[in-house]
């Protein structure tokens, strides 16, 4: 595995949708952001069914991968996307990655020169009839790039030893089992809660040509003001200590903070 540089991403380009350009060793690889008419026409459950193959980590698929005698402790982001992505036809990703095709990709042995000057070999993505790879960089920033217009930062949760691994996943299970009982619209709370807010400025019928990151930015703006008003109202009545609150919490134009690992 190689060493990961750190990535950042254009956080005023995202706002504004403009699709995001990935650099690969072959052809670049554009990945667009849709709308929330775009993933509604899609079908929501659908969208987020496919995202889920770009955003996950081991984490997320611990069960499915003990069910299959795999401990998702020795199990990669990249090992993951690989198992999952060449299942994917174009119709399933095309609001994120237009018309390329995911099946086309196989799993290809590489070597690579390390820094000192050392052959490793490395397993690699690669797409002959679309010459296009997707090594561990270019998978991190697709990820990074999809987890932060969804604002999905999965969490990691490694363990050891067998009973607290076979805690947690019986854990799992029943969690999983819950929410598939349960399961509903992720946007539609959201939407919903929005729209019946006073300081929030797109009307229903509008809303379906706006970013999914626009959106989900307001959804995350009008809790820190709701939260900094609050707090504004406590320090001035009196009846709140806030000598030990962080001052940045009493701007509600702060830097919005994403849940990265």
């Amino acid at each position: 595995m190689t060493d990961q540089p750190k990535l950042k991403l254009d956080t005023l380009k995202l706002y504004f949708g403009e699709p995001y350009t990935i650099h690969t060793p072959s052809k670049d690889i554009i990945v667009y952001q849709p709308t929330i008419g775009d993933i509604m026409e899609f079908g929501e459950e659908r969208f987020y069914s496919m995202a889920n193959v770009f955003i996950a980590n081991s984490t997320m698929y611990r069960l499915q991968l003990w069910d299959l005698g795999i401990d998702w402790n020795d199990v990669s982001d990249y090992q993951i996307f690989s198992m999952l992505v060449t299942n994917l036809k174009p119709e399933d990703t095309k609001p994120l990655f237009g018309d390329i095709d995911f099946t086309t990709f196989n799993l290809y042995s590489k070597q690579i020169s390390s820094e000192d000057g050392e052959i490793q070999e490395e397993l690699v993505l690669y797409s002959p009839e679309l010459d296009i790879e997707i090594n561990e960089q270019v998978h991190a920033q697709m990820s990074l790039y999809i987890r932060t217009i969804l604002n999905i930062f999965p969490k990691v949760e490694k363990a050891k030893g067998k009973t607290t691994k076979q805690w947690i996943i019986e854990e799992e299970r029943q969690k999983q089992k819950k929410n598939k009982e349960e399961q509903s619209s992720s946007l539609l709370p959201l939407i919903s809660a929005c729209l019946n807010h006073p300081g929030f400025k797109y009307k229903k019928n509008e809303l379906k040509e706006v970013g999914i990151i626009e959106f989900m930015d307001s959804v995350q703006r009008l809790q820190i003001y709701e939260s900094t008003t609050a707090l504004l109202k406590g320090a001035y009545s009196g009846f709140m200590d806030t000598s030990k609150v962080d001052k940045e919490e009493f701007n509600f134009m702060r830097e919005i903070k994403h849940n990265k690992k």
